[in-house]
């Protein structure tokens, strides 16, 4: 590091990403405030809105309230003498009462006193809902002693305005559900009336509604407009009421750790104070400054590690340059010339040398080359007759060497690993490969690599040594093998080398053809990577002793049929087992895809007897495997086990078909040859209309009926055709199509190939 630091090049750099990393975090930074001060606003913004709340619920409460008093001022049946005469029936005043407290929740009793009255029965009674009581009594059952009485009475002879009295301040404790608060107001707007209503608030529900708005850990305190604290939701246990009351009252004094958060009423005048932990109310705030400061910190440390590490990531390939070059170093120590400046210089020089190079280059030479060698490849040059100036240029490319002999290197899973790349990244992997191949074969003899003659791969050619003419084989091999661990340790590609046998240069391409057929088939049937000619003379032995085998592939379908229909599972398997060794061995990918089909068709058949709620789902499994190409032997054979085992396991499940169908089933298999058959016909023979026979069939067999007679039809006419040398015109006579053009029309679209067509590829497999 300290090398580093001490170069000039490596002070450029760093000084660069520190210069980026400080905008950088200058730009966090000034995000993070912003974010932070949103953050303050909304939280001191919800604190204002929640007590504004509460004090125009508490203003509302109480104008409630004095509405209620200005109505009963008003009902005569309340009035001084009406309670005098019905002084004997208490229960129908307090029924009356009851009636104004109703539509109020949160009144906990309501009572009525008349002072200075000429009614004696009525001096010195309090009128309430649940009966008529003393001031003294009302003070001990009503208020359970916690208002005073000589208070009470106090109040109500002197009372001119509405006045709140609270148990609060009589109270040796700090608080609790069980205070008592009571709201006295005068009956009449005038200030001398002689009526005084009282309402018992539900302190209980007060705090409750309170208890909703506020942080749980708050303490809140009530003073009416004299100052007089009335109501107190204990929050804290930490926190006495009359300290909190004598702070609000001197606001010089403070309590260490909490925040008095105040709030005025506009009409009643009431003064809320709200004593809220500073912790706990700056809690989501001081969550937010510790996330920001710790998100700064880490991104500028984070920052300083990525700086030096950039700075000699960009600094090393430099400095390997120069250290590989003694001449810079020099240069450099003379001239005062930092690495970059040095390189620039020397890649500038070797710039013109390369362009002085190939203006000396013969590029005409070069297509030539190339033209001449794929013509032979391919077999389109007859290298024994074809002009001297061909035969001149071959010679000079193989030399008088009598054999050569054609690699094939080949990408596995070309267009999903290769294909999807730019045609400048393909282009220079092939010429990567290239490369690689003249270099490792360069020793054995003359040799080239061509990558544009298969689309997938490229093709090598040797033109052997005398020295080496008896070891191609082997030589072949072992830089085959070098090529594909070169090509998967830098490049992480799967390759696939084949090797054609020794040819001379007119029958060059025979070495290619069986080069790249094998090396197609190599991939679907996930042989070996490397492939020589003496495993391609044994697989033609293997083949000879097999011959047989390909006459019984077709029956296999057969087998595979009572195999499921067996409900064994290790038969099936041992089956599947014997199909996949068979084909691995022929290396025939064309017979293999038909016996494949063939083995589709039987279990689709197998299909049409299973039970309706297991149907559909595996015919689309078997769609699904049809369509698919599989890209080995072992993976179709390991989707056709699934399927055939699926199909074991639902047979035998409500497989049991009901009479109507089998009376369907048998007179279509009875009748399908008469070209007259249709749906009418099979409905009129079962005595049922053609619609209740369109969805009856099709919900039983998955097929619409005259879809499944066609198949019927397709089917003994694909019999016919392998089977007899019966014309186009009989095979239509007898399984009941109209015309020709129609049973073509039918063949085609089902098998995707011509009747005609199909018969001479069955007869061709057959024999």
């Amino acid at each position: 590091m300290r090398k580093a630091l001490q170069s000039k090049l490596y002070r450029n750099f760093l000084g660069r990403y520190l210069l980026i990393l400080a905008v950088s975090g200058l730009l966090l930074l000034i995000t993070n405030i912003i974010s932070l001060s949103n953050t303050y606003h909304r939280l001191t913004e919800n604190t204002h809105r929640f007590m504004a709340h509460m004090t125009e619920q508490l203003d509302t409460r109480i104008l409630d309230l004095q509405k209620l008093t200005l109505s009963v001022s008003h009902d005569t049946r309340l009035l001084p003498y009406q309670l005098h005469e019905q002084i004997n029936y208490p229960y129908l005043i307090a029924d009356e009462l009851d009636k104004l407290k109703a539509p109020s929740s949160e009144l906990d009793s309501i009572g009525l006193f008349y002072r200075n009255t000429p009614y004696s029965s009525l001096e010195d009674v309090i009128f309430t809902d649940t009966g008529m009581y003393t001031a003294e009594s009302y003070a001990k059952l009503i208020c359970r002693s916690k208002i005073a009485p000589e208070s009470l009475r106090s109040l109500m002879e002197d009372l001119k305005t509405p006045m709140l009295l609270s148990s609060l301040t009589n109270e040796h404790n700090q608080g609790g559900r069980d205070h008592v608060l009571l709201l006295l107001v005068p009956l009449d707007s005038t200030p001398y009336s002689n009526g005084i209503m009282i309402y018992k608030l539900n302190y209980a529900a007060m705090i409750d509604s309170f208890q909703r708005t506020i942080d749980p850990a708050s303490s809140l305190i009530i003073f009416d407009r004299y100052g007089t604290p009335f109501f107190y939701l204990d929050g804290s246990p930490d926190l006495d009421w009359r300290e909190l009351a004598l702070a609000v009252q001197n606001s010089e004094q403070r309590f260490r750790g909490y925040l008095l958060l105040q709030e005025t009423s506009e009409k009643q005048q009431f003064h809320v104070v709200n004593a809220t932990q500073r912790n706990a109310y700056f809690h989501e705030y001081y969550v937010a400054l510790t996330v920001s400061l710790g998100i700064v910190l880490l991104s500028l440390g984070l920052g300083l590690v990525l700086s030096f590490r950039s700075a000699r990531k960009s600094y090393e390939p430099i400095q390997e340059l120069s250290s590989r070059l003694p001449s810079l170093t020099e240069r450099s120590i003379a001239h005062d010339e930092d690495e970059l400046a040095q390189l620039t210089r020397y890649i500038e020089q070797m710039r013109d040398e390369s362009i002085n190079m190939s203006h000396m280059m013969h590029n005409q030479e070069i297509l030539t080359r190339n033209q001449l060698l794929l013509a032979v490849l391919m077999g389109k040059l007859n290298v024994d007759n074809t002009t001297q100036a061909n035969r001149s240029v071959l010679h000079k490319l193989l030399d008088s060497r009598e054999w050569s002999n054609v690699l094939v290197i080949m990408f596995d899973d070309y267009n999903s690993k290769v294909g999807k790349e730019p045609l400048s990244e393909q282009w220079l992997l092939k010429y990567a490969v290239c490369n690689v191949f003249e270099n490792l074969s360069g020793e054995h003899g003359i040799n080239y690599a061509l990558d544009l003659a298969i689309d997938n791969g490229i093709v090598g050619i040797v033109s052997w040594n005398n020295e080496f003419a008896d070891q191609w084989e082997e030589r072949s091999r072992a830089f085959a093998a070098q090529v594909l661990k070169f090509m998967d340790r830098h490049f992480k590609l799967s390759l696939s080398c084949t090797i054609g046998e020794p040819q001379s240069a007119a029958e060059l391409y025979q070495s290619y053809n069986s080069a790249t057929s094998l090396a197609e088939y190599r991939i679907f049937a996930g042989k070996q990577s490397i492939i020589t000619q003496s495993e391609v003379i044994q697989q033609q032995k293997i083949e000879e002793d097999m011959v047989g085998d390909k006459r019984q592939i077709t029956d296999i379908a057969e087998e595979l049929h009572t195999a499921v229909c067996s409900k064994d599972p290790e038969r099936l398997q041992r089956l599947i087992q014997e199909l996949k060794e068979r084909f691995t061995w022929l290396e025939d990918a064309s017979a293999f895809r038909l016996t494949f089909l063939q083995m589709i068709f039987t279990l689709n058949q197998i299909v049409n007897n299973i039970s309706l709620s297991h149907r559909e789902a595996i015919k689309y499994k078997l769609e699904t495997l049809a369509d698919h190409k599989s890209e080995t032997v072992g993976e179709a054979c390991a989707n056709l086990l699934d399927v055939s085992r699926s199909i074991q396991d639902s047979l035998g499940e409500d497989s049991n078909e009901d009479r109507l169908y089998s009376s369907m089933l048998s007179y279509v298999a009875q009748n399908y040859a008469d070209y007259n058959l249709s749906l009418s016909t099979v409905a009129e023979q079962l005595s049922l209309t053609p619609s209740y026979v369109t969805r009856y069939f099709k919900n039983k067999n998955g097929l619409p009926l005259m879809q499944y007679v066609s198949r019927i039809r397709i089917e003994k006419a694909k019999e016919l055709l392998e089977t007899t040398n019966f014309s186009i015109k009989e095979i239509v006579e007898q399984v009941g199509f109209v015309d020709e053009n129609n049973f073509s029309r039918a063949f085609r679209k089902r098998e995707g190939v011509s009747p005609t067509k199909y018969r001479s590829v069955r007869q061709n497999f057959s024999s």
